[in-house]
């Protein structure tokens, strides 16, 4: 952050006083790059100000503040909900925040309607509807709502109800699975009984359940009404069987969440175990993205305004890390002014809430990792995809070669080439080659005897070409190397050449480089097949130079014959530091005495 930009901010906080509130950090593009939240915005705001703050993710989001926005609340409870609304809104890259939120779906029970349905929905809104979820696994959720509608004669048509004449009614009615409040012969308030049952299935609360649906059974029964007994006999085994299948983890029953974090670099996974009278009720992950540098008390507390502030059911406890534990004023208060209830909060350092605990952050380990291979293997699927159509190949590239030269102020001159194989490096394709014909600084003549020495041979051998080859390089590069093609007559081999500068492909006989995103996949994978290339050529040739420069320290040093000079070269190669090599190292190998030891550090630092 400028002087200047500090001072301009400091002077707007003067009139600021001790409110409460939302700040917005902005860029020079005035893009809101943090949304925070304070119970004094003042004194939080001038926190950020400070050159000497040691935290690194302000010290990043410092280098880029330019501006300052703020909306003053009535308390730091209004603050919290209009932070999430912000977040929502501008998508900070700076802030933790749920990842793609909105395509979870939710189970929907119209009680706005006369003969509600359940459905489900992506949007929940404020209609007097009740809404379950999110769902993190679409398929879990039409699973359960499959499931509603098998157990309870729920309506599955969507109609206007009452209608004004009684319509026809479905299979589903002649099946036992709906009332058929279409025909117009069930009252809302029967209707409502079997609504009332659903709920409290989404809720999780089928012990009652099973008790109501008894004491109506035998009812049922006493008045002689056989076929619905047996309808609700059906519905209790139901039920029951879904009970069967959950595994029990408190005796006491109750119901809670257990909350577990994991997290790499920038990405991160939150996984909640829905724990509903003592059992093991379902299993949500929720991705997060913004985490570099955030601490495990800002990611949880941001999980816990994303998702709970949502619910229309909240658990009697939530089972967090320990590493979690802070104060959660503003959350609760929150929560209580929304619900009307106030979960416990429990941070557990041992006993069967602390499994619980490791198991949710064992499952949030592999759920994460899981993504970010998924993630990996899509975004090599696009860039070879978009290697095909951006660079008109015939086919997919699924093996690419790279060529990079590397040396040392035209010393010790080597190339490399590293081969990728579906868009994954392929260590046993690598190659190191030493200059034959060139000692000097001539890049494009040494891209020319490397690419006819692999091309020569894979024709000799019989090997499989590769299907698109990269030239570390601008245009003149490209053309020694397609030089080569054309003389071996493999005119149809694809070959661009990637400029460092500017990152501009370039094709054989064209003068002109074009450009791409450069945060597409396809222009990813190319700069990690490039740098890779880099890496692995600029590894060989440091390791040629120290070959270089032992051998010739040694040639200084009388007494060293052929056997000596490989014992001393394969210690010097090993040894991570030869400023360090003392008489005491030396004395240690085969055939190196005392006087001859100390002849070679002298030697060594003089040289050094």
């Amino acid at each position: 952050m400028e002087e200047t930009t500090r001072n301009i901010l400091i002077e707007k906080l003067k009139n600021l006083g001790k409110e409460s509130g939302c700040y917005l950090w902005k860029d020079q593009k005035g893009e809101v790059i943090y949304v925070g939240k304070a119970i004094k915005l003042e004194s939080r705001i001038r926190s950020y100000l400070n050159p000497n703050l040691s935290d690194k993710k302000t010290q990043f989001l410092q280098s880029e503040i330019a501006d300052l926005d703020w909306v003053v609340t009535q308390n730091e409870t209004d603050a919290l909900i209009l932070e999430a609304t912000l977040i929502k809104k501008h998508n900070p890259r700076y802030n933790v925040r749920l990842k793609d939120d909105k395509r979870y779906p939710f189970i929907s029970v119209s009680l706005s309607e006369m003969y509600p349905m359940v459905f489900l929905t992506r949007k929940a809104r404020d209609n007097g509807d009740k809404y379950f979820g999110p769902f993190t696994d679409v398929q879990a959720a039409r699973n359960t709502l499959e499931l509603i509608h098998k157990i309870f004669p729920i309506r599955k048509t969507k109609l206007k109800l009452p209608q004004s004449k009684p319509l026809r009614p479905c299979l589903n009615f002649h099946m036992g699975r709906c009332l058929g409040p279409c025909q117009g012969n069930v009252s809302p308030e029967e209707y409502k009984k079997v609504v009332d049952q659903v709920l409290k299935f989404l809720e999780g609360n089928k012990d009652n359940l099973i008790q109501e649906i008894k004491l109506e059974m035998q009812k049922a029964s006493d008045a002689l009404e056989f076929e619905r007994a047996i309808h609700l006999r059906n519905r209790i085994d139901s039920i029951q069987k879904t009970r069967q299948k959950q595994m029990v983890v408190s005796i006491d029953g109750g119901d809670e969440d257990i909350v577990a974090l994991a997290v790499k670099e920038n990405e991160g996974q939150i996984l909640v175990l829905e724990v509903r009278e003592g059992r093991l009720e379902s299993k949500k992950t929720f991705p997060f993205t913004g985490l570099l540098y955030a601490s495990v008390p800002e990611i949880i507390e941001a999980f816990l305004r994303d998702y709970y502030l949502k619910l229309e059911k909240l658990p009697g406890e939530i089972v967090l890390p320990i590493a979690a534990k802070k104060e959660y004023e503003s959350f609760l208060q929150a929560l209580q002014i929304k619900n009307g209830f106030l979960p416990k909060l429990k941070f557990p350092s041992s006993g069967r809430k602390m499994s619980m605990l490791r198991l949710a952050e064992k499952n949030a380990e592999l759920s994460l990792t899981e993504r970010i291979l998924a993630t990996k293997f899509r975004d090599r699927t696009d860039a070879l995809r978009e290697l095909k159509e951006n660079l008109n190949l015939l086919e997919i590239p699924r093996i690419i070669e790279c060529y990079d030269i590397s040396h040392f102020q035209g010393k010790e001159p080597v190339a490399s080439g590293v081969m990728f194989v579906d868009g994954k490096p392929l260590k046993s394709g690598y190659r190191h080659y030493r200059m034959r014909g060139y000692d000097g600084i001539n890049d494009p003549g040494m891209m020319h005897e490397v690419l006819g020495r692999r091309l020569t041979r894979l024709l000799n051998e019989g090997g499989e070409l590769p299907h698109l080859i990269i030239i570390d390089g601008g245009l003149t590069q490209l053309q020694r190397a397609a030089e080569v093609a054309q003389a071996l007559e493999l005119g149809n081999l694809a070959m661009v050449g990637l400029a460092k500068k500017r990152e501009e492909i370039y094709f054989p006989g064209e003068k002109n480089p074009y450009s791409f995103d450069k945060n597409s996949p396809m222009m990813r994978l190319m700069r990690n097949i490039r740098d890779e290339a880099h890496r692995f050529g600029v590894t060989y040739q440091r390791l040629r130079r120290t070959k270089v420069s032992f051998r010739s320290i040694l040639d200084e040093i009388p007494d060293i014959g052929l056997k000596r000079k490989k014992t001393l070269l394969r210690f010097f190669y090993s040894h991570p530091d030869q400023n360090a090599i003392s008489t005491q190292d030396l004395l240690s190998l085969e055939g190196i005495g005392p006087v001859l030891a100390e002849k070679i550090v002298k030697t060594l630092k003089n040289r050094n």
